[in-house]
């Protein structure tokens, strides 16, 4: 008998010894798949997302800092208004287990285009209410006799890009906190993906340590990113224009038409609207790291920490 228990104990011994083996392997197996499936998302897209709905939502990964580290693709995101996604483009975006979205647009931009995919998933949604009329500020200061008022708002927009900063504080400081909380994927958007998710996205790139030429060339990407068909979605924009001051702009831009390319994001003697921003930061605070300390609270061991979450 003890011959027999002996031999059973072993047995035992053999099996548990299987079992735990084969769910190590099962475990890694999983594992690798996971990694597998992670590796292959990112790299179905260079930067621009293949969406069929999408406009100018890409990638803020890839970029060399300058310390020769580099940006972490699959986290960052940054995009125009989602009002056009569609459910297979929904299905898609649900691979990246997205965590976050912070919206930047304003209230009549919202009442307008609410974002769908927001509503249908569990995805922390953050937003701040305000007027587009407080955004625009001097951009909109034009007579109204001017022939051409689209124009006439760019080359007001330097002055609308200084102001952004300190109009959007709210919603950068709940940017930066989700970012440090690594609350991600994150996506940051506004309605053309371009303005004030343009600022927003070189707060973090300068946040990371990108450099500023690396930044604004990304800056410059919206303008052949951009769909402009696909952020419009299938509003009435005359009849909504009577009671929402957003649906009143955009008509006043296009004279009733459909807008199909994006402007150059540049001034009429070349300067870049986000360089507005830069040279308005470092006047006043002299870097935009200390910008983000003295009026974001994000300080140094902050920075640190960003750049240990989102750097290889």
């Amino acid at each position: 008998m003890r011959i027999i228990s002996l031999l059973s104990s072993k047995l035992a011994g053999l099996l548990m010894a299987a079992a735990i083996s084969s769910a190590v392997l099962t475990t890694n197996s999983l594992a690798n798949e996971s990694v597998l499936a992670e590796i292959l998302l990112v790299n179905s897209y260079e930067r621009l997302l293949p969406l069929e709905g999408g406009s100018n939502f890409r990638d803020m990964g890839g970029y060399v800092t300058v310390d020769g580290k580099r940006v972490n693709k699959g986290l960052l995101f940054r995009s125009g208004a989602m009002t056009s996604l569609t459910q297979s483009d929904i299905t898609y975006l649900e691979q990246f287990d997205f965590q976050t979205i912070v919206d930047l647009r304003s209230a009549e931009e919202l009442e307008l285009f609410p974002n769908r995919w927001a509503v249908q998933e569990t995805i922390d949604y953050v937003n701040v209410h305000y007027s587009i009329m407080d955004l625009m500020g001097e951009a909109l200061n034009i007579s109204p006799d001017e022939e051409n008022p689209e124009q006439a708002v760019l080359n007001n927009m330097g002055e609308s890009y200084k102001g952004f900063p300190a109009l959007l504080e709210p919603q950068f400081i709940a940017l930066f906190d989700r970012l440090l909380a690594a609350e991600t994927p994150l996506v940051v958007n506004c309605s053309a993906g371009q303005d004030r998710t343009g600022v927003a996205s070189a707060l973090i790139l300068s946040a990371l340590g990108v450099p500023r030429e690396t930044i604004l060339r990304d800056y410059h990407l919206s303008t052949e990113l951009r769909r402009p068909e696909r952020e419009q979605g299938d509003v009435d924009l005359q009849a909504a224009a009577e009671t929402n001051a957003f649906a009143a702009m955009m008509l006043s831009f296009s004279d009733g038409e459909e807008v199909s390319e994006a402007n150059p994001l540049y001034t009429e003697d070349g300067t870049s609207f986000l360089q507005f921003t830069f040279d308005d930061l470092e006047a006043r605070y002299g870097s935009v790291l200390a910008y983000l300390d003295a009026e974001l609270g994000v300080d140094a061991a902050d920075i640190a920490r960003l750049r240990e979450l989102y750097l290889d």
